[in-house]
Parts: structure tokens; sequence; C-alpha cells
């Protein structure tokens, strides 16, 4: 078993655990001298790489090329400031105000360009299965850059305006309205599906049994939800569920609720999920939220919706200006065929 510690300026840190493989073994670079001293004490040189087996051309695709002796591959400036021109702003100030912060960033982008390096030495972009997957990345890269672009200008930097903020206010003011709610405490007793029934009724009596303490005065009801309840968002709060939508809630829950005196405690209510031992507060009556309160919501709402649209016009636009020839009679034709090459191809495996 290994344990992966850290990657730090291309070198691979570990740690061996009672196996005694090396990650340098399994990527065929042979055990360095620190590993071939912990197994035989004594410092051995370098391994080289084992020759792949004959016919074995997945295996030795997949093997590093491993050339110690190989000249260093240059990294110049003008590399690093187009890369960094890339990143985004806040994050390009962050790297540069700092110099471990920069440096780092070289180093792993350095440490980029030489696996890259490794798979251009071991002709990963020979593989025509690899070479498909890379141009459709580049294909999603450059529509996205494309979409993004034509987005970005389409957009008035203004946008929206204060009036067009207010406008969809006036209009949707439906929208921006708190129902009517409870606060909501409970204690709550799951029964996973398939419980027999006999269990049910033991869960039964065990909630009327916290329920008589309760009334009692023996146990308070956040003291008995930390003790009994199995709803992990509530029970270290209390049991406190917050303040609940009238309208969202289960109408045995609901019914229940609206039936109860504030502070007072429930009779058990049986739902599919479980058994809930109820209390409330005061109700909190609708209320309509102003301008004020949902402005930014408005205007996070209006960015995206726009940008949306203008998605979805580009994808329409470009494919009535550059149109690919297809109907579906050819799709079926395709899928029938498709599903013709796989069965065989699984009854032959």
């Amino acid at each position: 078993m290994l344990v992966l510690t850290s990657l730090l300026g291309g070198a691979i840190l570990y740690t061996q655990m009672a196996s005694g493989v090396s990650i340098r073994e399994l990527l065929g670079l042979g055990k360095a001298a620190s590993e071939e001293q912990a197994v035989s004490g004594t410092a051995a040189r370098p391994q080289g790489r084992e020759e792949p087996v004959a016919g074995d051309k997945d295996k030795e695709a997949a093997t590093p090329t491993a050339n110690t002796n190989q000249t260093p591959a240059a990294f110049s400036f003008d590399e690093v400031q187009q890369i960094l021109a890339l990143v985004d702003k806040n994050q390009r100030k962050n790297l540069l105000d700092k110099e471990v912060n920069f440096r780092n960033f070289v180093r792993n982008e350095a440490t980029n360009k030489s696996v890259y390096a490794a798979a251009h030495a071991n002709k990963i972009d020979e593989n025509e299965r690899n070479l498909l997957i890379a141009q459709r990345g580049a294909e999603n890269i450059l529509r996205e850059i494309y979409i993004t672009q034509i987005v970005a200008s389409k957009i008035p930097p203004d946008f929206p305006t204060e009036e067009q903020i207010k406008s969809y206010y006036e209009k949707n003011k439906d929208k921006f309205v708190l129902d009517d709610r409870l606060p909501v405490w409970q204690i709550y007793l799951p029964i996973p599906k398939g419980t027999p029934k006999k269990e049910i009724e033991v869960l039964k009596k065990k909630a009327e049994s916290i329920i008589t303490d309760l009334n009692k005065n023996k146990i308070d009801f956040a003291t008995a939800a930390v003790k009994y309840s199995g709803h992990p968002e509530s029970k270290f709060n209390g049991g406190f569920m917050g303040l609940v939508k009238v309208n969202e809630m289960k109408p045995d829950i609901q019914k229940t609720l609206m039936a109860l005196a504030p502070d007072k405690i429930s009779n058990p209510v049986t739902t599919d999920e479980g058994i809930h031992i109820l209390k409330r507060g005061p109700q909190v009556a609708k209320q309509e939220l102003l301008l004020v309160d949902v402005r930014e919501q408005i205007k996070k709402f209006l960015i995206t919706q726009a940008k949306k649209e203008l998605r979805q016009a580009i994808y329409t636009q470009a494919a009535i200006s550059f149109p690919v020839d297809i109907d579906d009679n050819r799709i079926e034709e395709w899928r029938l065929k498709l599903r013709t090459n796989l069965t065989t191809k699984e009854a032959t495996n």
C-alpha cells in the first residue's frame, strides 16, 4: 500500500508501507537508492527502466520514459507571462504580491510542462483515441470562449439599470413575499422502511413516555431533543427547525401545529418517515419584502437570465448560419447500427 504525501517541484514524495512496493517501480523507473538501502541495508545504484515485455504495447505506452541525463527544457519569461494573463485578475494579484505564491505557481507550471513532455515522449499523442479526446476537449474550450466573449460583449456594463430592477420588482411583487411561518421544534424518532409493527409500537410508547416527562417538567424540550431526536440538523439546536412555511408542511404536521397552542407539546404525530413530537411558537404573518431587501437578488437573477437567453440565441443562430445536415431517420439508422455492433462485440468477448 502506498500513501502519497505531497507533490513538490515535480518530485513525488511518498512513504512506503508494509508491502514494500514503490511508486518508482510502478512507473517503470526502478528503485531509488534510498529504497534499495531500505530493502537491502546497503546503498545501491539507481536502476534504469526495464524493457517492456514483447507484444505488451499498452503497458509500454503507459510507462514513462526514464532519462535522468536529459537536458532540461527551456521555460521562458514570455511563457509565464502568457499563462499568467489567462489567470483571474484577483488571483493574478495574489500571485504577484507574494514571492512564495508566485514561485509555487511557476514551479507548478514547469511541472505541467514536464508531464506534457513525458506524454509526448511516450507517444500518447499518436494514439487515435487520445487524439479524439484532445480534439473534443479543444472544441469544447473554443466553443465556451466564443460564447463567453459574445455574451460579455452583448451585456452592457450597467445592466441591469435601477429602472430595470425596479420594473422587475413591480411586475413580480408576488414572488417577493414571505408566507405565513411558524417557529417549530421537534423530537424525531425515525422509522426505517421495513420496520416491523412491533418495533413501531415500541417507538410510539417511547414517544408517549417522552411527552409525559416533558409535561411533568422532568426534562426540558432542548435536553430531550439532544437525548432522543434522530434529526441531526436540529437535535443539537434544541430541536429547533427554524421558521417553517405553513404551506410547505406535511398535512398531518401542519394540522397538528396549527391546532396547537404556542409552547405546548403535541401528541405523537406518525408519518411515513417517523414519529414527531412537536412544539411551536407564535405565528409570523405573511410579509412583503421591500425593493431594498431584494435588489441584489433581482440584479443577479436578471444577469443570469440574460446570459442564459443569450447563450440559447447563440446556439440557435449558429445552427441557422452554419447548419449541419442531419435528419431523424438517419439518426435512428445510426442508433440501430451502433446497437447491433455493440451487441455483436459483447457476444464475441
